[in-house]
């Protein structure tokens, strides 16, 4: 399954050859980290509301990078870069749409991702993550936001950990909106 929100965020992160506190309220076992089943159980618990099978299109807008040696203008094309590369299509199915797996959010690359907070109440969402980008850096993001059948409209903080550059704070939106029904293949 292709991801809305994550599988676009890594390989945006890579464009700029360039992301955390611990939540419980899905931790059940306290250690700081809420691995698949805990975040399973979570959308179980709390009611997620099912999404509309077939095409999404995500939009990714960036609206402020914190890049103090670059000028407004060189600011402003890398973030327009990266909503291009971030902004993405894809299909879910109706066993996905009904309950999407544990890591639709984290889509492509996931399993690098440690998530330390994932909370679902039904169109309320809210998770904490960190992603590795191999010999790249870190990624930490914060989202949060509204899902519904139909869109989602998700506020986003990250902090992209470079080895060479140090740490570079972003802030932007992704909405997503249900297009239709998935092209045939």
């Amino acid at each position: 399954m292709k991801m809305i929100m994550t599988q676009a965020v890594l390989p945006a992160m890579a464009v700029l050859g360039l992301a955390s506190c611990a939540d419980s309220s899905a931790d059940k076992d306290g250690n700081g980290i809420i691995d698949s089943q805990e975040r399973a159980a979570e959308m179980d618990y709390d009611a997620f509301i099912p999404m509309k099978p077939g095409l999404w299109e995500t939009n990714f807008v960036f609206a402020d990078i914190n890049v103090p040696t670059l000028g407004k203008a060189e600011k402003q094309r890398i973030m327009d870069e990266l909503a291009k590369s971030a902004s993405s299509q894809s299909c879910l199915t109706d066993a996905e749409a009904k309950k999407p797996g544990a890591d639709f959010f984290g889509g492509t690359g996931a399993e690098k991702c440690v998530y330390k907070a994932f909370d679902i109440s039904g169109q309320n969402v809210r998770m904490k993550l960190s992603c590795g980008m191999d010999s790249m850096g870190s990624v930490d993001m914060e989202l949060a936001g509204v899902m519904g059948e139909t869109e989602f409209n998700y506020d986003s903080t990250l902090d992209v950990r470079l080895p060479m550059v140090g740490k570079v704070a972003m802030q932007g939106t992704a909405r997503g909106k249900y297009m239709g029904a998935c092209p045939a293949s």
